[in-house]
């Protein structure tokens, strides 16, 4: 029964992150030849740095909400409540009395600071420039709290339903910035509200459903734990510092490097080319967003071997996904970018090339990321990876003066495939594996196909038991 639950879970699950992620994609590329087609390339350059900018305000929480949560769920899997409910008590505490305070405070340092001028954000301007980073800021502030309250459907297995909701935010969100920039021209700063109202709505359903699901999820703003603070240290920035290398450096690094010292179209151009490329992380996190919850809940029951098993069957899928994408990019890459981006940019094969060999050195040790984040085991390879990454985009940022985009790639390549192979190199010493047990494994189709069909079996057997 219990494997039944895990696959029941597990399938709802994955059902629920199709839906999200099909959202998420139609979002990110839809938006794409919206944005363009209403601000040009360069207005859509600006608001691609700025937004990159204000990401930064995420370390904010110090990855204390991602570890906490990740507690919330080891917790209920270990049977213990009161240690659920402390985590899930002290994360709301700390998003009020800490988070929220020190993203006003940057909000203050950067009015203080020409960040249209260093951005070259000459359309915004830099009083929008600094409205879209405080709108920003607050949406940020509200993922925080969202993400603390959905971790209690995540512990009771429930994650299904709180993907829909976050899908069905997402296509909301596109269809009101479609219509108030095709129909009423609003500029970057309307957009960037829409796009934090569309998140408050998204959290309080969530609030909802959080205190539904679970009598012990209340708020009581008058607890607060410092030992348990200090337990959470150590994982959070773990967590904090793991986010940094591959959101803040890796992904948003470029972007803000770029718009400095070639331009915003610069930044334009590499974040289409980015996009168009992170389709391949919204199909994989289907998968590997189920699969993070369920490592979590095996962990707090000491299962490894369903660990290494579950972390095998999610590398598998994401090198079918890469497959699939890279093929299908290869192949109308020209038609796509043509009618996608109003032909603003041009499709160029061997920059795509690049792109995808970023997105499989990637793919080489990202759910053993997903294992490692889950079970708070961050922090020592997060440091190693941080330096590894903050090297790389160093590099392609010395490399653009000379190459242009090209060069930035290349220094993100070689960031990429650092990270991965610490997260696969920790993850398997963890497990008790080499890495060779890990890409035998991982190539071995004919095991893959077998805990497949055992899996779809079982389910249909259980049910007729049932």
């Amino acid at each position: 029964m219990g494997n039944y639950s895990l696959v029941r879970r597990f399938l709802a699950g994955i059902s629920g992150q199709a839906y999200a992620r099909i959202a998420y994609a139609i979002n990110t590329v839809v938006l794409v030849p919206i944005l363009i087609g209403a601000w040009g390339l360069s207005g859509y350059g600006e608001w691609i740095a700025l937004t990159a900018l204000a990401t930064y305000f995420s370390y904010s929480n110090f990855g204390m909400v991602t570890t906490s949560a990740n507690e919330i769920v080891m917790a209920i899997g270990a049977g213990d409540q009161p240690r659920a409910q402390q985590a899930y008590q002290m994360s709301i505490n700390v998003s009020f009395y800490i988070v929220l305070p020190i993203i006003i405070g940057f909000i203050f340092i950067f009015s203080l600071v020409p960040v249209s001028s260093v951005l070259n954000v000459t359309e915004v301007g830099q009083f929008g420039a600094i409205s879209i980073l405080a709108i920003c800021g607050a949406q940020l502030w509200v993922s925080t709290l969202r993400g603390i309250l959905v971790a209690v459907l995540y512990s009771n297995g429930s994650y299904g339903l709180a993907y829909f909701v976050s899908g069905t935010s997402k296509f909301i969100e596109l269809i009101a910035i479609a219509l108030i920039v095709l129909i009423w021209a609003e500029k970057q700063v309307v957009v960037a509200g829409v796009i934090t109202g569309v998140g408050i709505l998204d959290a309080i359903v969530i609030y909802f459903m959080a205190r539904r699901a679970a009598s012990w999820a209340r708020v009581d703003f008058t607890f607060f734990d410092f030992g348990w603070i200090k337990k959470q240290i150590k994982p959070a920035i773990g967590f904090a510092l793991s986010n940094l290398s591959m959101q803040g450096i890796v992904v948003q690094g470029p972007r803000v490097l770029l718009s400095i010292t070639i331009g915003p179209h610069a930044a334009a151009i590499y974040s289409v080319y980015g996009t168009a490329m992170r389709l391949i992380d919204q199909l994989l996190l289907m998968v590997a967003l189920p699969l993070e919850i369920e490592i979590a809940r095996c962990v707090g029951r000491n299962e490894k071997e369903k660990v290494y098993s579950l972390v095998i069957m999610g590398m598998q899928v994401g090198w079918a996904v890469f497959a699939v994408v890279a093929f299908g990019f290869l192949s109308t890459g020209g038609v796509v970018f043509r009618i996608w981006t109003h032909g603003h940019i041009t499709f160029d094969l061997s920059f795509m090339a690049l792109f995808l060999v970023m997105a499989g050195c990637n793919q080489i040790g990202r759910i053993n990321a997903h294992a490692l984040i889950a079970t708070n085991r961050m922090y020592g390879p997060s440091i190693v990876a941080l330096v590894g990454c903050s090297v790389g985009l160093f590099f392609g940022g010395v490399a653009s003066n000379y190459y242009g985009l090209v060069g930035m790639a290349i220094g993100i390549i070689c960031a990429e495939l650092f990270y991965s192979l610490v997260m696969v190199n920790v993850s398997m010493r963890w497990l008790g594996r080499s890495m060779m047990e890990c890409i035998y494994d991982t190539c071995n189709l004919r095991m893959a196909i077998s805990a497949v069909v055992a899996w779809v079996w079982q389910k249909v057997y259980m049910r007729k038991e049932l």
